[in-house]
C-alpha cells in the first residue's frame, strides 16, 4: 500500500507538472513582449545618452584645442626690451591695443574710460613682477591673438606666465575683467 501511495503521489505530481509547464511558458512569452519593449525604449535612452557623451566630448576637444592654442600664442620675441619699466609699458600699451582691435559699442566705451587705471594697475603688477620674458610674452601674445578669443586675455596673459613664470607667480597677472 505505501508503493501505491507513492505512486499516485508521483503520478499527480506529473500531471500537475505536465499542466503547470505550459502556463509557464506562455508566461515567458509575454515577459519577452514587456522586454521586447523596453529595449526599444532602451535604445532610444542609450542613442540620447550617447549623443550626449558625443557632445560632451566634442565640447571638451573644442576647450582643449582652444587651451593649447592659447598655450601656442605664448612665445618670445626675437629681441627682449632692454629693462622692465620698458617691456611693462609695452604690456600695457598691447592691452589697449588689444582692447581697441576686439572691442566695439559699449564694451569699447567702458574701457576707454576705466583704461587709465587699469593700465596702471597692469604695469604696477607687471614691475612688480620683475619678469622681463613674461612681459615680453605677453606683449607678443596679445599682437597675436584672433579676435575669437577676445574674452581669453587673463588666459592669454596666464600662458605667459605659466610658461616663462618659474616662480613668478599671480604679482604679474593683470586684473580680471
Amino acid at each position: 500500500m505505501l508503493h501505491l501511495k507513492r505512486t499516485s503521489k508521483l503520478i499527480l505530481s506529473s500531471f500537475l507538472l505536465c499542466a503547470l509547464l505550459p502556463a509557464c511558458d506562455k508566461k515567458e512569452e509575454k515577459k519577452d513582449d514587456k522586454a521586447e519593449e523596453k529595449s526599444e525604449a532602451d535604445k532610444e535612452l542609450e542613442e540620447r545618452l550617447a549623443a550626449k557623451k558625443a557632445e560632451r566630448a566634442a565640447e571638451e576637444k573644442a576647450v582643449a584645442d582652444k587651451a593649447a592654442a592659447i598655450k601656442a600664442l605664448a612665445t618670445l620675441p626675437e629681441e627682449l626690451p632692454k629693462d622692465i619699466e620698458t617691456a611693462c609699458a609695452g604690456v600695457a600699451t598691447a592691452q589697449d591695443e588689444f582692447m581697441q582691435k576686439h572691442y566695439d559699442g559699449e564694451g569699447l566705451t567702458r574701457w576707454n574710460e576705466a583704461k587709465e587705471m587699469q593700465l596702471g594697475m597692469v604695469k604696477t603688477g607687471c614691475v612688480k613682477a620683475g619678469s622681463i620674458e613674461i612681459a615680453a610674452c605677453q606683449i607678443v601674445a596679445m599682437g597675436a591673438a584672433p579676435a575669437d578669443y577676445k574674452k581669453d586675455l587673463p588666459d592669454i596673459l596666464g600662458a605667459c606666465i605659466e610658461t616663462y613664470g618659474a616662480g613668478a607667480g599671480d604679482a604679474a597677472a593683470p586684473p580680471a575683467q
